[in-house]
């Protein structure tokens, strides 16, 4: 019986943690408006600028099928625009930017959200 406790004592923290998708669409869709800044050649920087305001406007409509208010995502977005864009340009060598691609992956794929196919590899 010990053992359950300490399991839900040590994944409690983990779901105190979870925020709603919208925002996780709308933290993707201020990474890639940062990735976008910081490339040069087209198509990819055309695809990024795309990929940043198709995440961000199915995080608005996320945002209305949980019942919450869309204008909350200016705040989250802008703030994970800045904490990207804090980074510089060495963000992409992070495992912190590997794990959010994947992650922004995952969720395009599994909401649907029309993304160029070289964002969904």
């Amino acid at each position: 019986m010990k053992r359950y406790v300490v399991l839900a004592l040590a994944v409690l923290p983990l779901a105190a943690q979870a925020q709603p998708v919208s925002w996780g669409m709308a933290q993707c869709g201020a990474m890639m408006g940062v990735m976008e800044r910081h490339v040069a050649q087209q198509p990819q920087k055309a695809i990024l600028a795309d990929a940043g305001h198709k995440m961000l406007a199915a995080a608005r409509a996320q945002s209305r099928a949980e019942g919450r208010d869309p204008a909350e995502l200016d705040q989250v977005h802008a703030a994970k625009r800045d904490a990207w864009q804090a980074m510089g340009g060495t963000f992409a060598f992070k495992q912190e930017f590997r794990d959010w691609i994947q992650y922004c992956r995952s969720l395009a794929l599994s909401y649907d959200i029309a993304l160029d196919k070289s964002m969904l590899r």
